[in-house]
């Protein structure tokens, strides 16, 4: 079991000030909708644009070291196949990139993730609020995005994720039992994903493992302990050594390309893992909370009397930022 998403020095070293794709960091940066997921798995590495939950590119190695392969859904391909393909690392394809977007725009069946200002849209306010667009005071900065511990092989992944995971499940079950009128029935039918939505780090030096969820989305929030439960168990499950040289490094990284704000001072050591929920413009009137606090009521005596004991909560406007929820 491993973490560490950093790019290799020469693959980030295109989007860095001075580096063949900067263009892109700039197109991106006065593009308020829009957003970088940079990462490695192995040995693939991307530089993604995402358009609220939808990546519209993404860009990856070749053998040629003076091209790169820009791919996309397929969807895109259709509506606009010359924007994709390989190309030279020296050509500047901003204008396909504004027409493709221009396309998006136009067809609500393709925008829908962005355009309803519901999950994607704030997330992508939320990673840039706190990441392309940070500032040097920030009280955190994302580290990285849908981030995921990988496994040596399929063998591997069995020992050490599935035991985590099927505790999440037979929970989810015991919850139909108990209550299916209220929080639903099958829930075990229901996936329990591994993939964090943002690992960020605060002043203090605490990793925050972030859930996201919009406020219209009621389910999710209330079920939301048992996600969150998951990627606690898997990151705190990794050495701490190894956690901490991983995000000092995605964070030197990501400062030089300006993904996070350059003057954002990082701290000196991992203090704690700490799991937080952030929901946007969530509706008061909604029955969320109360069920959330009777999920959570429910889980402590069946898992641990400390489960998710420091779990943070906060409702995200646009307005007003993060407010404790």
């Amino acid at each position: 079991m491993y973490y560490n998403r950093k790019l290799t020095d020469s693959f980030s070293a295109l989007i860095e000030p001075a580096g063949a794709l900067r263009w892109l960091f700039d197109f991106v940066k006065n593009h308020p909708d829009l957003d970088f997921q940079i990462g490695k798995n192995k040995t693939p590495e991307w530089i993604s644009v995402y358009r609220g939950t939808t990546r519209i590119i993404k860009i990856q190695k070749t053998n040629d070291p003076a091209r790169i392969i820009v791919e996309g859904a397929l969807k895109y391909k259709a509506m606009y196949p010359t924007l994709f393909g390989s190309k030279s690392i020296s050509i500047d394809f901003h204008k396909e990139l504004e027409e493709i977007l221009d396309l998006i725009n136009a067809d609500r069946t393709l925008d829908r993730y962005y355009n309803n200002k519901k999950e994607g849209y704030y997330q992508t306010a939320l990673s840039r609020k706190y990441g392309l667009s940070g500032s040097p005071t920030d009280d955190f900065v994302i580290i990285d995005k849908e981030a995921v511990v990988g496994y040596l092989d399929k063998k591997e992944k069995a020992k050490l994720f599935e035991p985590f995971q099927q505790k999440y499940k037979i929970m989810q079950r015991d919850i139909s039992d108990f209550n299916s009128e209220k929080f639903g029935q099958n829930l075990e039918k229901k996936a329990v994903g591994n993939e964090l939505d943002f690992l960020a780090m605060d002043k203090e030096g605490n990793i925050l493992l972030i859930e996201y969820k919009h406020g219209t989305n009621t389910s999710g929030i209330y079920l939301s302990p048992l996600q969150i439960g998951l990627y606690y168990d898997i990151f705190t499950g990794l050495p701490k050594k190894e956690l901490s040289k991983a995000v000092f490094e995605m964070l030197a990284q990501k400062q030089k390309i300006g993904l996070i704000n350059p003057a954002w001072i990082k701290p000196s050591e991992i203090k704690d893992i700490i799991p937080v929920l952030i929901i946007s413009e969530y509706n008061y009137n909604s029955t969320a909370k109360e069920k959330f606090e009777e999920i959570m009521n429910f889980l402590r005596p069946r898992l641990n009397s400390e489960f998710l004991k420091t779990l943070r909560t906060f409702n995200f406007t646009l307005k007003s930022g993060l407010l404790t929820w």
